[in-house]
């Protein structure tokens, strides 16, 4: 370790140390715990990834997701993680006024989901997923609140690099378990139970990787590799989507580095990032077929344009709010069973973001989280060169905004994809965070 690596360890020691000396009186003392509640901070991100959950508790032969008896282990599961979580915002409860606007506009988004209760098709499982969903959302607002820009940023590339290398070593010492056998024989899953679960995480992780190696140059040259390692998992796990997001998240990093610099320069990346995503538009509006089978997508997407024609019929039946927030995949449901039965397949889900939070929370619930999601690209545009983990937490809006079009990730209860865009906004909308 390098002289310059040495001395910001130890100023991190020294900092984090004056900030609970007084309340917890020796040195010592106080160190174990910074390091306890970053021990702590990192296995709920590590459980909140949900590696090895689907792999050992979710049965092979369900595809709408876990079985009753699974759903009970799991929720017992979950509550060292929910403590946890209350315990790491109660020793920092002040810091939350740093970050109000956060707060405020994740706060109505749940109290919608815990609204929407009265009027759910399956009221038990809202009120449970409801408070999953605010456990989540909680963790993502301490993470912004607590940790300064540098050392979350590293927190999260650090945590995703134990991940990397548990998937690693699943994949290759047990087989069986890390790679699928099904019909994407060969594909890579790691620590997860399907290869897109994993690649998303991964696309994370590669950014979180990327970003740390801006932040803390003496580490440099370790963060790149933990980067290309975590790349090649993508690779491996044949997810096109996730690959095309990592390649995007790549292309994007020198135009905000450029943005922060300013000058000739960023204009100039500006001007050709913005005519690139045009002529991009302009082919797949054009020819969407070719773009797709290009890509190595079908041009009914495998299927789902029939899903989303089914949904919207159904949701014009329910379409201010809903039919209750994660009510409409429930097994039993009525609704649901009429999209199988149209599509002739078991749908566990929309694979569309928004149109999954159109059928739980209807046009009120898609219209507060545009705004919320609107209103974190605006703040962006002025906060993310004025704090040290600026690009990171714009790169995370920008992949929550693009994996969300194919997936349902929006008000995501138990998702580290989740807690890191709430993350993300509550930074970038703060009044007040540590550097």
């Amino acid at each position: 370790m390098s002289a310059r690596s040495s001395a910001r360890s130890a100023d991190f020691a020294r900092r984090e140390t004056a900030d609970v000396r007084a309340k917890t009186g020796p040195e010592g003392l106080a160190l174990w715990l910074i390091y306890a509640e970053l021990g702590l901070t990192v296995f709920c991100i590590l459980m909140f990834s949900n590696a090895l959950i689907g792999p050992v508790f979710a049965p092979q032969n369900d595809l709408t997701g876990v079985s009753e008896s699974d759903s009970a282990i799991l929720r017992v599961m979950w509550l060292p993680v929910y403590a946890v979580t209350v315990a790491l915002i109660a020793i920092r409860v002040t810091r939350l006024m740093r970050i109000l606007p956060g707060l405020f506009m994740t706060g109505l988004l749940v109290g919608l989901c815990f609204a929407s209760n009265y009027w759910s098709i399956a009221p038990d499982i809202t009120i449970r997923r409801t408070i999953a969903l605010a456990f989540t959302t909680l963790f993502g607002l301490y993470l912004a609140s607590r940790w300064r820009g540098e050392d979350l940023v590293q927190i999260v590339a650090g945590s995703f690099a134990l991940l990397a290398f548990g998937s690693y070593f699943v994949c290759i010492a047990v087989p069986s378990l890390g790679i699928h056998t099904d019909i994407n024989a060969g594909a890579w899953k790691g620590l997860w139970y399907e290869k897109n679960q994993m690649a998303a995480m991964m696309v994370l992780g590669f950014i979180a990787a990327c970003a740390s190696a801006y932040v803390s140059p003496e580490r440099r040259k370790a963060w790149i590799g933990v980067a290309v390692m975590i790349f090649l998992l993508v690779v491996l796990s044949r997810s096109k989507t996730s690959l095309l997001a990592c390649m995007v998240s790549a292309a994007a990093i020198p135009l905000l580095l450029a943005l922060q610099r300013g000058g000739v320069l960023s204009i100039i990346f500006t001007w050709l990032a913005a005519t690139a995503a045009m002529v991009g538009a302009a082919l797949f509006y054009i020819m969407p077929d070719q773009i797709l089978k290009l890509l190595g997508k079908d041009p009914t997407l495998t299927g789902r344009t029939e899903i989303w024609a089914s949904l919207m019929r159904l949701s014009d039946k329910h379409p201010w709010l809903g039919y209750g927030y994660k009510a409409f995949w429930t097994p039993d449901s009525v609704p649901a069973a009429v999209v199988r039965a149209e599509t002739h397949w078991e749908v566990p889900s929309a694979h569309n973001g928004w149109l999954d939070l159109l059928i739980q929370l209807g046009w009120t619930g898609v219209t507060l989280f545009g705004a919320v999601l609107a209103a974190g690209f605006f703040c962006a545009l002025f906060r993310f060169a004025k704090v040290r983990d600026g690009f990171f937490s714009v790169l995370i809006l920008m992949l929550f905004s693009f994996l969300i079009l194919s997936e349902s990730f929006i008000l995501s209860q138990n998702s580290l994809i989740w807690a890191l865009f709430v993350c993300a906004l509550a930074r970038l909308t703060a009044n007040a965070v540590e550097e």
